[in-house]
């Protein structure tokens, strides 16, 4: 289970060079903090594909966004 989960990681990291680059912030967590909190909503987007075999590839990033706001955090755009 952890190859696949691993496999989906680069995957997704593999999409992410067309994408504008960014972070999670939340006032008052580390930056260990927010990775750990980020690779809950990982594994959490992950288990909801699994558990409803979905064929929206897309979702899955939807699921880690509103997981990640859930928490309180902001998502901010790195200057180009």
């Amino acid at each position: 289970m952890k190859t696949v989960y691993v496999a989906v990681l680069i995957g997704m990291l593999s999409g992410c060079a067309t994408t504008p680059s960014g972070h999670w912030e939340q006032t008052g967590r580390t930056e260990l903090e927010t990775q750990d909190d980020f690779a809950h909503c990982e594994k959490t987007a992950y288990l909801d594909s699994q558990r409803n075999k979905t064929d929206e590839p897309f979702k899955g990033p939807i699921i880690e966004k509103n997981c990640m706001q859930r928490l309180g955090y902001t998502y901010i755009n790195n200057p180009k």
